[in-house]
């Protein structure tokens, strides 16, 4: 699968460092399964790090110190690289089957969100904010312009669809800070299913989308 959209270097660093989220972790260890190229750079970035904490110098610490740090490294999550793995058409990748406990999307319990747009959230960690689901858009229709609240990955899983930053398909990921503003447009035959996480709320431009805001619930 060639992709033309990857994951921001600082992206997968955070990743390999075991400091993202668990939200983002699912969705970029589901864009890893399609993705030789950020799979390897997630490598280099966990080996790099592995190499320059073995360069450290060993400092005194107190008893106290030293148990906070062991109770931090006791409850990050340690997750192993994804594998590749061919996906398909109708099939989910593993990070997405596993925190939904499903593996087809003809099984997930969509809720409508407004004209030509269905929803599903997921379940977070308990302290994560922002929304982490999926978004199921009709071929032809549109999200209103927006920009982000933070930090926001974008999977597209099913379909494809256009802004102001290119083609995205199958595959393919955003990475947006709150620096972006576009419109994403579903082109093509079918709709368009993406996996989206993000730290806070979408800022949506016009009035009638921040009404609907409530109804989308993104």
């Amino acid at each position: 699968m060639t992709l033309s959209h990857h994951l921001d270097d600082a992206t997968l660093i955070s990743y390999a460092a075991c400091t993202l989220p668990y939200a983002m972790i699912v969705v970029v260890e589901a864009h890893l399964e399609l993705c030789a190229t950020c799979r390897d750079t997630a490598k280099n970035a966990r080996e790099i790090g592995g190499a320059l904490l073995t360069d450290i110098e060993p400092v005194t610490i107190s008893a106290v110190r030293r148990e906070q740090i062991l109770a931090q490294v006791g409850s990050a999550t340690i997750h192993r690289l994804p594998m590749a793995r061919p996906v398909g058409r109708n099939e989910m990748p593993m990070a997405l089957q596993r925190a939904l406990n499903l593996n087809r999307y003809d099984d997930i319990p969509w809720r409508h969100s407004g004209p030509g747009i269905k929803i599903h959230k997921i379940a977070k960690q308990e302290g994560e904010s922002g929304f982490f689901g999926l978004l199921k858009i009709e071929s032809g229709r549109s999200m209103p312009e927006h920009g982000h609240g933070g930090m926001e990955l974008t999977l597209v899983l099913k379909g494809a669809y256009h802004d102001e930053l290119g083609h995205f398909a199958k595959g393919d990921i955003a990475d947006h800070d709150e620096s972006v503003e576009h419109t994403p447009v579903v082109v093509g035959d079918e709709a368009c299913i993406c996996l989206v996480a993000n730290q806070a709320a979408t800022r949506f431009r016009s009035w009638p989308a921040r009404i609907m805001q409530k109804f989308i619930g993104i």
